[in-house]
Order: structure tokens, then sequence, then C-alpha cells
């Protein structure tokens, strides 16, 4: 299975904030159910059902779920290394703490915790996205080591992202602008279009100015080739803004966006997973 994305604090603070913005502007009676915690908004997604609920939020709710999920995932790895360290420190065997794991020996419950700590060696590495934090901590690292040796992959991944967010940006303001395969919606029955409308609507402008806000940031970095593992995390926010509006729902799945969208998972995936180079 592989490594997912890391899911910055960022990342999950702004999914849960899409998630709650979206049924605010619906004023869906059921939103001060929704709460704080990862989890419980995850489940709330997952058990709201959608009466009275567009498609559009729903699909774009369940996005937002999948973020928070991949965020959990991350939570669920740091937690459990902190349980095995502080577990042996206070005298507990390899074979007390592995048995509820499946371990039964000492070497066993030693590589996974070694696996732990190649996993989670360069953790949090996105959380301070402004500029001046992110040009300070442009070092020598092994995850900037990492990102120069595969500059020409990100760099061109990048190159398709901006170029559809862009045009993606520019069909907010204008539907027949930009989006090429729009003939390749799937089709939708006429109530149900009527709803995603009207939803749509209600999404654009303030969508549209945080699309606006990260795309402008990546393509500083782009343009500078300043590329630094915070980049990665804002195109991560940039990909889930898009994703998360109803406009990009309603695009064929063959469409180019969402393939720029695909390379850039890709991307964030293998970065996390990638180990700490030799020097």
């Amino acid at each position: 299975m592989a490594t997912p994305p890391r899911i910055t604090d960022v990342e999950r603070d702004a999914a849960i904030t899409r998630i709650s913005d979206r049924h605010s502007r619906i004023d869906d009676p059921r939103r001060s159910e929704l709460g704080t915690d990862p989890r419980d908004v995850i489940s709330w997604v997952l058990d709201r059902g959608t009466a009275g609920v567009p498609t559009a939020v729903s699909a774009a709710d369940h996005h937002d779920a999948v973020v928070l999920n991949t965020w959990c995932w991350w939570e669920e790895r740091r937690r459990e290394r902190r349980l095995l360290r502080q577990g042996l420190q206070l005298g507990l065997s390899a074979g007390e703490l592995g048995a509820p794991l499946g371990i039964r020996s000492r070497q066993g419950l030693r590589d996974r915790l070694d696996r732990l700590d190649a996993l989670l060696v360069h953790d949090r590495p996105d959380e301070q996205l402004t500029r001046d934090a992110r040009r300070a901590r442009r070092t020598r690292d092994p995850q900037q080591v990492w990102i120069d040796r595969h500059r020409s992959t990100i760099r061109a991944a990048l190159a398709g992202l901006i170029a559809q967010a862009e045009r993606f940006h520019r069909s907010i303001g204008d539907p027949d602008a930009g989006q090429e395969h729009d003939d390749l919606r799937p089709p939708t029955e006429d109530h149900e279009t009527a709803r995603s409308v009207e939803a749509v609507d209600e999404f654009d402008d303030e969508s549209a100015s945080d699309i606006e806000d990260w795309l402008v940031e990546l393509r500083v970095d782009y343009e500078q080739d300043e590329l630094t593992p915070a980049t990665l995390a804002v195109a991560g926010l940039l990909g889930a803004e898009i994703r998360s509006h109803p406009r990009a729902l309603e695009l064929h799945r063959r469409h180019r966006l969402h393939d720029a969208l695909a390379a850039i998972d890709e991307l964030r995936a293998a970065f996390a997973a990638a180990k700490a180079p030799t020097r």
C-alpha cells in the first residue's frame, strides 16, 4: 500500500473550514453538529446523508473528508511511535508491546519502530508557509536534496497544475472560458442540475479568492525556481481548493485538470515516502 502524501495542519484546518462554510451557505440546520475534531468531521460527513444538501456540496464534503482521513493516518503513525517508545521507557517488554500489533519478537518491534522513524523523520515540514519562513527553511537538508534531485519532474508537474488552475480560475467568472472538455461532462437530471447551479453560485466568489491566493504563491515559487517542501504543501492546498469546487466536480474524469491534480498527488506521495538520502 502506497504511503499517502502528508497533510499539514494548515491543510487539515482548511478542509474543516471548507466543509463548515458550505453548510453555512446552504443554511444546513445540522451544521451545529459538525464539530472541529477531524475524526468527528469525517463521521459527520459520512452520516449526514443527502437530504436537503445539493449533490455538489456532498461530493465536495467527501473529498475534504478524505483529506482529513489522510491527516488522521499520519497522526496514528505518530501516536503509535510515541506509545511504543514510552512503553519501552516505562519497562514494558517488546513482547508485551508487540502482542496487540501481532509482533512476537524484540527484533520485530525494533523493525516496526525503525519503519516509523524513517516515515516520520521529516515530520511536519510545511507548517510555516509564509514567504520569509520558507526562504529561511531552504537549507541542504535531506528533503531539499530530494526536491533538487527531482527538480525537473516537480517543475513539469507544477507547470501543468498552474496552467490548468489558471484556466479553471478564469472559468469561475466565465463558465465558457478555458474548459476545453466541458462537452465531456456526464449528463444530469434537470432538477439536479438546478440544485448544482445554485450551489455553484454560492461558492464562486469566496472560493475564487482562495484559489487565486494559493495560485499566486505557487506561481512565484515556480517562476523564481524556489522549490521547497512548502511548495508541495501549497500545491496540495491549491489542489484541494480546486477539487472541492462544484465546477471541478462537474468536469469529466478525463479532463486535463484532473490529470494535473493527479500528477501533484503522485508527486507528494513520492515525496512523503522518500527516505532521507545518504550524504
